[in-house]
């Protein structure tokens, strides 16, 4: 099967713009057919603003079920789909979040979840789930609450062949079907998350190598153009990994390399920038070298980094906690929204520095819903006032870290 691909912009009225990628195929029987996939650039931008809108981030709670019974097998709570079904509704129905988070980023699991008063029981239909009981979808909650459902997209990780210690995610080839089903259902953006680690490797090359920098940013560049064309914000993550002993200049280098070619990549692969938004860690020393995180330092060298490398026009940056305790991750944000102005919105997107506080009360206290949520609700005011460049001073955060996300 040949195929013959055409890229223009078409103006149909002055209120919405299209891209449309127009491809001809012919088939086995020698029969011609056009297909023709629109890009709606003006909702795509819409949305990527949303996301970042002032005073607003976003919840990461799209942990894969490996990393959430990590998590929970650390704090001593049984790893059941219950079990995460009620600690993901604790955040999701904390009275505060419908004003602190612009979007959530759901995990598959939870995306077909319901709230308590009605526990959902799906089951696969190809490429459909279906939901029954007499709650209401997690997803519908949060959107009838003014925060836009987001969903995880790729599988995972495997080994790069060839490449010692280095990664590549993977997902690529039922993406477009996956994509198509998220959006019918409710979803609004995507995210994809590429790791990068930082090592010296005796006897070989140091890490990250070209190549696996090159092979994850063809990997994010070609999902967040199929995103598009199924009307889906990509959220593209190519996160520079806390683990290891490196110092803070040799995460810059890694950062600004990995930013340099995944652009490169987004825009030979035709991806609309202002309808996207970047997800990145910031530029700290390992979490094994022993070298203290200082805000200032973390902040000079980031935005040195995202100025560097990132297009003004990028539809925002959001950033990844990573691992770092909460109160480094809400300083060293508010540190680097002080060196604003920036010319994309400047957020968060957190994990564990929001939610670990919460998990540690919860495990011990499992009926106390209330004091759970209350705890949430200090670390949405922290978030809000460090993406607003006020957090105050002398705030003191937990300094609790759960478990990893797998790599």
């Amino acid at each position: 099967m040949a195929l013959v691909g055409v890229e223009k912009e078409l103006h149909f009225a002055p209120a919405k713009r299209y891209k449309t990628n127009i491809v001809k195929m012919f088939c086995k029987q020698g029969f011609r057919v056009w297909y023709t996939f629109l890009m709606n650039t003006s909702e795509l931008e819409t949305t990527a603003r949303a996301l970042v809108a002032d005073g607003k981030g976003i919840l990461a709670a799209d942990e894969s079920t490996a990393s959430a019974n990590k998590r929970f097998a650390a704090v001593g709570v049984e790893q059941t789909e219950e079990n995460r079904r009620t600690y993901r509704e604790i955040l999701m129905t904390t009275p505060e979040a419908k004003n602190a988070f612009s979007g959530v980023i759901f995990y598959d699991e939870t995306f077909w979840q319901n709230t308590s008063d009605g526990h959902s029981t799906w089951a696969s239909t190809g490429l459909s789930r279906v939901s029954s009981g007499q709650g209401k979808p997690l997803r519908t909650y949060c959107a009838e609450n003014g925060i836009i459902p987001g969903i995880k997209l790729d599988e995972g990780f495997v080994d790069l062949p060839g490449f010692p210690g280095e990664k590549i995610s993977k997902g690529l080839d039922t993406l477009p079907e996956r994509a198509l089903k998220y959006r019918d259902a409710g979803a609004k953006f995507a995210k994809w998350r590429s790791v990068i680690a930082i090592d010296h490797v005796e006897g070989g090359a140091n890490i990250p190598t070209e190549e696996c920098v090159n092979a994850n940013a063809f990997v994010l560049a070609r999902y967040a153009r199929i995103c598009q064309e199924a009307d889906l914000v990509p959220i593209v993550e190519p996160e520079v990994l806390f683990d290891g002993k490196h110092t803070a200049k040799e995460c810059e280098e890694a950062l600004s390399r990995v930013l340099s070619q995944l652009f490169v990549a987004m825009r030979a692969y035709r991806v609309h920038l202002s309808g996207a938004i970047l997800k990145t860690s910031m530029v700290l020393p390992g979490k094994d070298s022993d070298i203290a995180i200082d805000a200032l330092d973390v902040s000079e060298r980031t935005v040195r980094v995202l100025r560097e490398y990132v297009p003004e026009e990028l539809g925002g940056v959001v950033f990844l906690s990573g691992g770092q305790t909460p109160q480094d991750a809400f300083r060293n944000l508010d540190a680097i929204v002080k060196k604003g102005p920036h010319p994309w919105g400047v957020t968060f997107s957190y994990s564990r520095a929001l939610q670990d506080p919460v998990l540690k009360h919860w495990a011990a206290h499992r009926e106390d819903s209330v004091g759970a949520k209350k705890i949430f609700a200090r670390q949405l005011a922290f978030a809000v006032a460090a993406r607003e460049g006020k957090l105050p001073p002398n705030t003191t955060a937990e300094s609790f870290v759960s478990a990893s996300q797998d790599v």
